[in-house]
């Protein structure tokens, strides 16, 4: 279960800020949490090797732990990651309240890669929680509040070069693909890359067929069939 974000989370908003000002801001606190949450980790596995047991019999000892733990939910439930984390919630008001952040998660990236995966600003690997993201996107449903933004995100991801983990925006076809969805794929059609074009034939083919689950074999399967084939750079990495 996710918790509510601690305090005010309008800063998170910097991130991926246009400004540079604004972004270095909010990358500042963001790091300084992120910071402070591994500190409390490496305290709480300090204790955890101290008493020889994830449950301390002796009482100081558990105190501790107890301290250490809430010390890191208190550092990490103040970062973007508690906000992204919702997504799995099971209460659909909070994942619908928390979707634009979602969404924010996944723009960050796309505008600022290097922020976004850089290791103090991470505790864990970007691309896993990312993967986690798109997936949880796809099989329970892209928040109605984000779904507009979502196609725009996803008609930028095909023009881009190919990124870890972006072969699961396919996943996300089947509950976008309204006329705004078309719209800009059909547009990408007409694209002076072929890779553009070919990604955006195989995203409609998805539309198309929205009862065959999407996996790195249907993609290769439909490469191998597809007469246009044309391959780019990484294009089917991670």
């Amino acid at each position: 279960m996710a918790t509510e974000f601690v305090g005010d989370p309008s800063w998170v908003w910097g991130l991926a800020s246009r400004d540079d000002d604004v972004r270095a801001q909010a990358l500042e606190r963001h790091r300084a949490l992120v910071e402070r949450a591994r500190q409390a980790l490496h305290w709480s596995n300090d204790v955890w090797r101290r008493a020889g047991s994830p449950a301390p019999r002796e009482p100081h000892l558990a105190a501790e732990l107890d301290q250490a733990q809430a010390a890191f939910r208190y550092h990490l439930g103040q970062t973007i990651f508690e906000l992204v984390g919702s997504l799995h919630d099971d209460d659909p008001e909070l994942r619908e309240r928390h979707a634009p952040f979602v969404l924010l998660y996944l723009v960050w990236e796309g505008r600022y890669p290097d922020d976004w995966r850089a290791p103090d600003n991470n505790l864990w690997s970007p691309w896993g929680r990312k993967e986690s993201v798109l997936r949880a996107l796809g099989e329970r449903g892209v928040p109605e509040a984000i779904r507009p933004q979502l196609t725009d995100l996803l008609a930028d991801v095909v023009r881009r070069p190919y990124r870890c983990k972006d072969w699961r925006y396919a996943g996300l076809v089947r509950h976008i693909a309204d006329d705004r969805f078309h719209q800009r794929m059909h547009a990408l059609l007409d694209d002076d890359d072929p890779v553009v074009r070919l990604r955006a034939r195989f995203l409609l083919d998805v539309a198309a067929h929205p009862e065959a689950g999407v996996t790195r074999v249907r993609w290769q399967r439909w490469l191998d069939a597809d007469p246009g084939r044309v391959r780019g750079p990484g294009d089917v990495d991670g």
